[in-house]
């Protein structure tokens, strides 16, 4: 029977991530160096090189689950809660606060029912979150993608998941739950062994042999020992393979917080300075993160990840009415009088909103994008024989970032 869609997961934050369309690794290809030498016509050797694979997420889910997961929020499989779920309304997930996380997919036997038992999985072990992406249209579902950078993944026939403990500022040893199964470093003939990954705490990826280290494991449960004792309150994640049986957590998409299969945009609204905008057709919004992963001697894993600088930028479309409407945006965008000419240089920002309205309820608002900074180019025109008229307002975040709010932000 092939491996189907619908009997693999994604759990991101101690909780299944809801909606997703497409989600996996990509760019797996290892580097390969070929190694030749004088006075010899054959390969002597193909070395493999340091990776750079990616995992991506699009969900139909439009609520903050996804970002608070990126910047370190984790629910709990136990009570169905998501990332974030004890936050209040109001509370603020922003693109600078992302850092390492921990995505377990754990496969369910397509045997043994809609509750079922998880028989195989992949683990993808400290990934940073370098692209983000929204995407907003009168005639589509919204929609949201994250791409994350990592340089492993791992995957067996047992039960792949992601634990979580909090520091105390004294303990300095922490034990798994379920017994774990270990991983053979080098292939076939390695002779020496792992049983945890992506340990990260406060959101910062450890190094094992130089931040903490292993015992026990292979059967049995593992103990992570760090150098230097987390801090009180710290969140502890690690990740691992275990052959205890675990169930398919698909019960967990049941939310205690009802959400929609998926938002049209008649429950999208633009606000620009608090003054809602009509005439809007599209929404898109791009973060991405410039850096470079960091390696370093005797560690095949990534041990960090350079942040050089973020951007966030995007395009507003809009069909206004009547030339009217078309010159307030102008206005709204620009901050010139409509008494005077609006050209092609703009150095205004302003205030980007975009509420996102339950459908059942439109008077409740499930999340709330901002750009607190975004500068407009005003538009050019592109007119089509036969067709309304729209315009392209491209923006961007001065400061290169961007936040979600849960609920109405304030």
């Amino acid at each position: 029977m092939s491996i189907r869609a619908g009997d693999i997961l994604h759990v991101a934050g101690q909780n299944v991530l809801d909606r997703i369309q497409q989600g996996g690794l990509g760019n797996v290809n290892v580097p390969i160096d070929t190694i030749r030498e004088v006075g010899n016509v054959e390969v002597v050797d193909k070395i493999a090189q340091e990776p750079d694979f990616t995992f991506s997420i699009q969900s139909f889910n439009v609520g903050t689950e996804l970002m608070a997961f990126l910047t370190g929020k984790s629910g709990a499989q136990a009570s169905g809660s998501f990332p974030g779920s004890s936050d209040p309304n109001g509370t603020e997930y922003n693109w600078l606060d992302c850092g390492f996380v921990n995505i377990a997919s754990p496969w369910k036997n397509p045997a043994t029912g809609s509750a079922g038992v998880v028989e195989a999985g992949y683990l993808i072990p400290g990934y940073y979150p370098t692209k983000y992406s929204l995407n907003f249209g009168v005639t589509e579902d919204a929609g949201q993608k994250a791409e994350l950078s990592g340089g492993s993944y791992y995957f067996g026939e047992f039960a792949p998941r992601e634990e979580k403990f909090e520091g105390t500022g004294a303990a300095k040893a922490f034990e798994t739950t379920d017994v774990t199964v270990h991983y053979r470093k080098g292939g076939s003939e390695g002779t020496t062994f792992r049983d945890v990954f992506g340990v990260i705490v406060a959101g910062q990826l450890q190094t094992e042999g130089v931040d903490y280290t292993v015992s026990g494991g292979n059967g049995s449960k593992a103990v992570v020992t760090f150098v230097e004792a987390p801090a009180n309150k710290a969140d502890i994640r690690c990740a691992y393979f275990t052959s205890a049986a675990k169930s398919f957590p698909q019960s967990v998409h049941a939310s205690t917080q009802t959400l929609p299969g998926a938002v049209r945009g008649r429950n999208i609204v633009i606000k620009i300075n608090d003054e809602r905008i009509g005439g809007g057709q599209t929404f898109t919004l791009d973060a991405s993160v410039e850096g470079e992963v960091e390696r370093e001697l005797g560690t095949e894993d990534i041990i960090s990840y350079v942040v050089k600088g973020t951007d966030c930028s995007g395009t507003f479309t809009i069909r206004p009415k009547s030339r009217a409407e078309f010159f307030n945006v102008m206005n709204k965008i620009t901050g010139v009088s409509k008494s005077e000419i609006f050209g092609w240089f703009n150095d205004h920002t302003v205030k980007l909103d975009v509420q996102i309205q339950n459908p059942k309820k439109p008077s409740e608002i499930l999340k709330t994008v901002r750009v607190k900074d975004a500068k407009f180019q005003p538009p050019g025109e592109q007119a089509q024989v036969n067709s309304a008229t729209d315009f392209a307002l491209a923006y961007q975040s001065v400061n290169g970032t961007f936040s979600e709010f849960k609920g109405e932000a304030p």
